[in-house]
């Protein structure tokens, strides 16, 4: 049978490439289709459709990104595929009822960890048999929504074939960068993580183990394999929920089994990424991980609040976050954390609680966003519950309780927005300085003695840029907490000011990365590239296991790649430039245990406030078109890699008993006609009201502006509609 996967691509996919090896395995021709934006979806659906695979699988692992997902599927069956189209991932399961009853074309979802089922949903099909045989899946019919058997939770992960490397690795700094995974699972039990609501649910079904762990054997097979493919030093980023066990000891013991593993197999050096729990880490394993490669830890800290902790189901680990993330100063191991600092029941004493522990920690680059109600999670079902709960499945909102602590969110997500969330922000650019520094420091040799002094470069500047964030969001909160409530004007107009006031030291921000980043790129390219891996059993062991590269395009190759860019075998190309490195947390924890990703425009559907929907909207009602979409000049369509967004829903309108209910949703494009530029606003509104800023002169008003930028200027408007502020901003060298 010919199969098509389509999935995000922002780095390799290895739900897909799991996914597709086990279809290869058992003789299956495969496809790997990226999907990394809606504009693409059209192109996609066209070409999968004159394709004609006999499969389509949608990998739908998170709630941001359904609405495209479903957008698609319906836009498969538009442009006349008839073929099976099954959903899968943690979304796909937790939602399959919305999935399958909501008119998007899909005919069945793969319940929890898909391998085997989707193994023997493809022999069904092959074979003309019944799906109702296939155990885990969920099916949609004439009466409705029916899953098969439950299917317990697979044992030995083992046993489970290799990932299928179905493109070229992306590059942090030059060094190939790859993901792995050694284990499944978290033991934790926090209210807004909807991985471990997916493997309760897993268990509750059909039994089996929430957490496991491949053998040190497996993975060190699989990483000789893939280093050896490379051909060079290589990071590994393990994408398992837990990189470090509950006790150091098991920790330190598993790592050096792989190590030794790795050494027996011929393999050099090498540089390790993950995640952990702050309660797993201290001081003396910290020191032992960085001996055996540790360059970077994802630091789950989440809300230093012991009333915040507790309400997200953290229970004490805030009394570890601290220690945490000294741990991996002391040893040089880079770290970067998030805090939800907004949680139904926050109140503005815990923001301050972290407000403090940010300055506290300066040295460490730092996001923080609202909790959101993933489907499936206890956050999402204390929030119906309590008849708090807006939207709907493809986007949830919700209330804060207390009035003034309301009031600071819905501040700071317009005033923090462009440099939080925007992909070439300077929230996402800072978190790229000490890891590129200690890719350099890792991998490269100092011939000039350079390394030190961009090393304290780049933590000052994390530092000062830290810092500043606090101070703007102290000044947030004075105006929460000193504001006439009844008077929004004055409210939305020192929130327009003061949004105002972070563009413009954005612009000084980004000038300053602008120049610190080229000298990473300088210092590269004057060091010379690594050292070659050795070449030890090389040939055997590549074959003996790991399938790379265009073996995927067999049978599909006019679809691989089909709305993107792809080579000529049918590998997806390397992502962009490999040393400005924007790389937050691993994508897998939601993406890490908290996912901060952008709920589509349009999340919820429009739902209103009251956010019960009945009645779904027809397949072509237009929930998948992209109005006024960014072009491709605007500056917004970076490809940079694990990238924190977004997951407030903005379409899912707020309580108006308070001001900025609506923010408007509003863009940038600009034309360059010499040494001056076109910029027009899209989105929001008819009725606005716009405040234009830059170093350069600005002529006109409303939504189109001539602005004749000063050297590496930069623009930003800030828009005033009646239910609230926004603001876009756009660098002149974007155009």
């Amino acid at each position: 049978m010919d199969v098509v996967l389509i999935g995000a691509d922002f780095e390799e996919n290895l739900g897909v490439g799991a996914i597709a090896a086990v279809a290869r395995q058992a003789g299956h021709a495969v496809g790997v289709v990226p999907f990394n934006v809606p504009a693409q979806a059209q192109g996609i659906a066209e070409r999968v459709a004159r394709a004609k695979p006999d499969v389509v699988g949608l990998s739908m692992q998170f709630q941001h990104r359904a609405h495209e997902f479903l957008a698609l599927s319906r836009a498969l069956r538009r442009a006349g595929y008839r073929g099976h189209i099954v959903a899968g991932g943690q979304f796909a399961t937790l939602a399959n009822k919305d999935v399958l009853e909501g008119r998007h074309g899909v005919d069945s979802v793969v319940l929890y960890d898909g391998e085997e089922t989707f193994g023997e949903l493809l022999a069904a099909l092959e074979g003309g048999m019944s799906l109702e045989n296939v155990a885990g899946l969920a099916l949609s019919g004439p009466l409705g929504v029916r899953h098969t058997p439950a299917r317990r939770l697979l044992d030995d992960l083992d046993q489970l074939p290799f990932p299928l490397r179905y493109r070229e690795h992306t590059r942090h700094v030059g060094i190939p960068f790859i993901p792995v995974m050694a284990g499944r699972g978290c033991w934790g039990r926090c209210s807004y993580c909807s991985i471990t609501s997916y493997y309760r649910e897993a268990k509750q079904a059909g039994g089996g183990r929430t957490f496991r762990q491949r053998t040190p054997k497996s993975v060190a097979r699989e990483m000789a394999d893939l280093y050896d493919h490379a051909g060079e030093p290589c990071i590994f980023c393990f994408h398992d929920d837990n990189f470090l066990l509950p006790k150091p000891a098991d920790s330190l013991g598993r790592l050096r089994a792989i190590r030794s593993e790795l050494n027996e197999q011929g393999v050099g050096t090498l540089g390790m990424v993950g995640k952990c729990r702050p309660e797993t880490l201290t001081d003396d394993l910290a020191q032992e991980l960085a001996k055996l490669g540790v360059i970077r830890l994802y630091v789950g800290v989440e809300n230093a609040s012991e009333e915040g902790a507790a309400h997200l189901g953290r229970g004490k680990q805030h009394l570890a976050i601290g220690a945490a993330l000294s741990a991996c100063r002391k040893a040089g191991i880079f770290a970067c954390y998030n805090l939800l600092i907004f949680e139904p029941g926050a109140h503005i004493e815990d923001v301050k609680t972290n407000l403090e522990f940010m300055r506290a920690h300066a040295d460490h680059p730092v996001n923080f966003c609202r909790a959101e109600p993933y489907v499936g999670t206890p956050l999402q079902e204390e929030l119906a519950a309590s008849s708090n709960l807006g939207g709907s499945y493809l986007g949830f909102d919700y209330r804060i309780g207390d009035d003034r602590t309301e009031l600071l969110f819905r501040i700071v997500a317009a005033v923090f927005r462009e440099r939080n969330f925007r992909p070439d922000g300077v929230a996402n650019r800072t978190m790229g300085l000490g890891y590129t520094v200690r890719v350099i420091e890792h991998f490269y040799e100092d011939p000039r003695g350079e390394r030190f002094a961009l090393s304290r470069r780049a933590a000052a500047l994390t530092r000062r840029i830290t810092l500043d964030t606090a101070e703007y969001l102290e000044r947030a909160i004075d105006l929460a907490e000193s504001a006439d409530l009844s008077d929004r004007d004055a409210i939305e107009r020192r929130a327009a000011l003061l949004g105002l006031e972070v563009a413009a030291a954005d612009g000084l921000w980004q000038r300053e990365l602008d120049a610190l980043h080229a000298e990473f790129e300088a210092f590269v390219e004057s060091a010379g590239r690594p050292a070659p891996a050795a070449r030890a059993r090389r040939a055997l062991r590549i074959a003996r296991s790991v399938a790379f590269g265009a073996t995927l395009v067999v049978g599909t190759g006019a679809v691989t790649g089909c709305g993107g860019e792809s080579t000529t075998t049918g590998v997806t190309k390397d992502a962009g430039k490999d040393v400005a490195v924007v790389d937050p947390p691993p994508p897998d924890a939601g993406q890490d245990a908290i996912v901060v990703d952008p709920v589509p425009d349009d999340s919820g559907l429009d739902a209103g406030s009251d956010s019960t929907v009945v009645d779904p909207p027809p397949v072509d009602a237009g929930v998948d078109i992209n109005v006024d979409p960014a072009p491709q000049d605007s500056g917004l369509d970076a490809q940079l890699i694990d990238q924190w967004r977004e997951t407030t829903p903005r379409r899912s309108r707020r309580s108006d008993d308070l001001p900025l209910f609506a923010p408007p949703d509003v863009r940038l494009s600009a034309v360059r006609d010499g040494d001056r530029i076109a910029v027009t606003l899209n989105g929001g509104p008819d009725a606005i009201s716009t405040r234009w800023q830059a170093d350069g002169a600005v002529e006109g008003e409303g939504r189109e502006v001539h602005w004749t930028p000063a050297e590496d200027d930069q623009i930003c408007v800030a828009v005033r509609t009646q239910g609230g502020v926004a603001f876009a901003t756009l660098r002149a060298k974007a155009v």
